[in-house]
């Protein structure tokens, strides 16, 4: 086991990478003692970097206002997509190691009394548009969120069940628990996890649901019920299960999950996709405004796939798929048909 000042050279910076590593390996064994870390670490900032007397109910109020438990999810390294912005880093003065020790006991007291407290937040982690992040949930689950994506998580995560919210894409690698279900909810339906890893694609503004299953099974179940079709079904690997706009699931099976993930290796594949569908993922993926003009460039399908890591090479690829042109003013990236293809057009 770390001594505290361990713990605190680590949260410095100013451990070896050897020693760094062994600390990671010590907190990754619990998540308890991750979340105990977190705590030292957003205690240690809250400070000012001077030794206090420390009153537990005004440090547990500010740790609650200043959003604790926020370097829980960690910006994916760039991927295919812009970068999410560099890794924060504390750069801390040092204490007298005197304080270490209350300084650690005072993050177990806060972590401890928060848990305990009925007002201790919800947690909601955000992407915006160009941007992913990865997570670990209290129970060892992992999760990867794609850009422009909510997840909420209740306070009383993992008590009964362990139930999220979500409103985006996110990939699932869950522990599986039989006696805490995992439950992803979505404004159309929820997944539960029967022991697996899967992607739930669940924005807002589109009208369905998507599950794809790459291990194990989900159990699917809409939100509510339609008398046309089933409203609950049971997935296993490479089935993807989809909830309408009317409550109705439906299930593809021996689907190319690879294909559907993609986005957690940074790419996206799009196989018969209206253009609009394309470009509406393109704005979410590289955050640009881009218009296309579908009218005049045709409605037709398209199959493409984007490994760029800038927006420009995407926008070309699309445009030479498209056979448009680019043009680009105040902010906006515009495609439309090519000069000459018109006018052949208008003879």
């Amino acid at each position: 086991m770390p001594k505290d000042e361990d713990l605190i050279r680590l949260i410095e910076g100013e451990c070896t990478a050897e020693e760094a590593a062994a600390i990671q390996r010590w907190v990754s064994a619990d998540p308890e003692r991750a979340a105990l870390l977190r705590q030292l670490r957003t205690v240690w900032r809250l400070t000012g970097g001077s030794p206090q007397r420390w009153n537990l109910d005004a440090a547990r109020k500010r740790l609650q206002s200043a959003g604790a438990g926020v370097d829980d999810a960690e910006p994916l390294p760039n991927a295919g997509v812009r970068a999410p912005g560099p890794a924060r880093r504390w750069y801390l003065s040092r204490w007298p190691m005197r304080a270490a020790a209350a300084v650690f006991a005072l993050a177990a007291g806060l972590y401890w009394a928060a848990r305990m407290s009925p007002e201790y937040p919800d947690r909601e982690y955000t992407t915006a548009p160009g941007q992913r992040a990865e997570l670990s949930l209290r129970d060892g689950s992992r999760v990867l969120l794609s850009v422009d994506t909510r997840l909420r998580v209740p306070r009383d995560f993992g008590e009964a069940t362990r139930t999220v919210e979500l409103s985006g894409q996110a990939y699932f690698v869950v522990r599986h628990d039989a006696q805490r279900p995992f439950l992803v909810q979505t404004r159309r339906g929820v997944a539960e996890d029967l022991g697996t890893a899967f992607d739930v694609r669940a924005y807002d503004h589109e009208s369905f649901v998507q599950v794809v299953v790459a291990e194990g099974a989900v159990a699917l179940q809409a939100a509510r019920a339609r008398e046309a079709g089933p409203a609950r079904l049971t997935l296993y690997a490479r089935d993807r299960g989809v909830i309408d706009a009317g409550g109705t699931v439906r299930r593809s099976p021996l689907v190319t999950v690879d294909d559907y993930v993609a986005w957690t290796r940074g790419a996206l594949v799009f196989h018969n996709a209206p253009v609009d569908s394309v470009v509406a993922e393109l704005r979410r993926w590289y955050d640009v405004d881009l218009r296309v003009e579908t009218a005049s460039l045709g409605t037709e399908p398209i199959t493409i796939t984007f490994t760029m890591e800038s927006a420009g090479e995407a926008i070309a690829a699309l445009a030479k798929v498209l056979d448009a042109e680019i043009a680009r003013s105040n902010g906006v990236v515009r495609l439309a048909p090519r000069r000459s293809r018109v006018r052949s057009q208008e003879k």
